[in-house]
């Protein structure tokens, strides 16, 4: 009867995930109508890849049937400008004020997953992070449109120039990916200098707020949250790099000097969930792009933009590995002493996301019999993590290949660490039964 109680009891679409996986429907719905308007179209287009469109924008995705810069006027690529911001600030904010609005107050559970844990009781409520969240998106957008100006106002003019730098500048910070050049950055004016630009800002906003707001607060000790994010990310950022130019090492993909190592930190950075791409990625070797996806299923911080498991679930994971290797009941990581239950939480967040993963990459498989098998598994794994990136495959998937996808896309938004809050209901009265031993290896 226990059982029953709580599975009558717990509801996951009245949990902080499928609020959120509600509030993005009903977003990509209410952008397809718009897009749907001819003054939002330069041609006739089919509506499933308008849809398609909106709900990559609204999950700031990037993967794209249609070209962003040529098939929509300057109203759509107004909506989809907006649908990214709408998203990218979506999950921090709208999710938040809905659950406020909604409960009055988040649970621990819920500030947990939103990454703002210990910060509403040091003297930082909820609404100052959001405020500063507000702020901080602004005053990135317009430094990144000031900087992309520099190199984009004298190659496309004024009103074009502005128009690109502002629409880049608001898709690089919420991690979109979205770009109004066919080949994304390939052959945008100002190379590797406009790279560095947009992996700046998209950098940025994979950290997550309170992450920035810490790093930049000089009267505030870095809580162990926003250590593993810094010190993460700087070691991903530079593997990554290493391992892309070890793996490139035999073929002139990535250029020579100094343009091979933008490529490298490019290619590294922009798949924990960025999206955009600055080299053809069908140069690279499937050894890059399989690294490439086990980035994408890391993705970048909680609380943030992007993406993935998160980071910090990575890193709890690995702490887990070495305290199991050393023969220690007690994971330690940063000089603190970490509960069980952040681990199995994480170990969970893993399962679950492989295991969402398998049965996305067998159904398009499936679906998409055409495709070389790396292609579409690629594919999957960046619609999952948000990330945007495709080695061609989007614009040929058939109309239940899209349709999938945008079902992926969405889930993927939303994000395995809220599914699995979602799922993890429990009994009010925890029933505690006899131990056992299972054998292992």
């Amino acid at each position: 009867m226990a059982v029953i109680h709580v599975v009558t009891r717990y509801r996951p679409l009245d949990s902080a995930g499928g609020i959120l996986l509600k509030f993005f429907f009903l977003g990509a719905f209410t952008g397809t109508l718009l897009l749907a308007l001819p003054i939002s179209r330069t041609g006739d287009f089919h509506l499933l890849d308008l849809f398609f469109t909106a709900a990559s924008a609204i999950t700031v995705t990037g993967l794209v049937t249609l070209d962003t810069g040529s098939d929509f006027s300057f109203f759509g690529q107004l909506v989809i400008a907006l649908l990214i911001q709408v998203g990218g600030l979506g999950y921090m904010l709208i999710g938040s004020l809905t659950l406020l609005g909604k409960q009055h107050l988040l649970s621990l559970r819920q500030q947990a997953t939103l990454g703002v844990t210990g910060f509403t009781d040091s003297g930082l409520n909820l609404f100052s992070i959001l405020r500063f969240a507000l702020i901080l998106t602004a005053l990135m957008v317009v430094f990144t449109a000031l900087a992309l100006s520099v190199f984009w106002v004298p190659a496309y003019g004024w009103q074009d120039g502005l128009w690109r730098s502002v629409f880049h500048a608001n898709s690089a910070y919420n991690n979109a990916g979205f770009a109004l050049f066919s080949d994304s950055l390939v052959t945008a004016a100002g190379g590797q200098p406009v790279a560095w630009i947009h992996a700046f800002a998209f950098i940025t906003g994979g950290l997550g707020f309170i992450v920035t707001l810490e790093v930049l607060s000089k009267d505030r000790k870095w809580s162990i949250h926003t250590r593993i994010m810094v010190y993460g990310s700087i070691a991903m950022l530079a593997l990554g790099t290493l391992l892309i130019m070890l793996f490139e090492r035999h073929n002139g993909s990535l250029g020579q000097g100094m343009e091979r190592f933008t490529q490298a930190f490019f290619q590294a950075a922009t798949t924990r969930t960025a999206g955009f791409n600055s080299m053809n990625l069908d140069s690279l070797s499937d050894a890059s792009l399989t690294f490439m996806m086990v980035n994408m299923v890391i993705g970048a911080g909680p609380g943030s933009t992007a993406g993935g498991i998160r980071l910090t679930t990575f890193v709890l994971l690995l702490s887990g590995l070495v305290a199991a290797l050393q023969g220690r009941h007690t994971t330690r990581l940063l000089g603190r002493s970490l509960d069980v239950n952040h681990l199995l939480r994480a170990s969970g967040i893993l399962v679950l996301t492989l295991a969402l993963l398998t049965v996305i990459s067998l159904a398009l498989l499936t679906l998409e019999p055409e495709q070389p098998g790396l292609v579409v598994i690629f594919e999957a794994v960046s619609a999952l993590g948000t990330v945007g990136l495709s080695l061609g495959a989007t614009g040929e998937l058939s109309e239940a290949g899209k349709v999938l996808v945008i079902l992926v896309m969405l889930i993927g938004k939303v994000s395995p660490v809220l599914l699995f809050s979602a799922l993890a209901g429990r009994p009010d009265r925890p029933i505690r039964h006899a131990g056992g031993y299972v054998a292992l290896g």
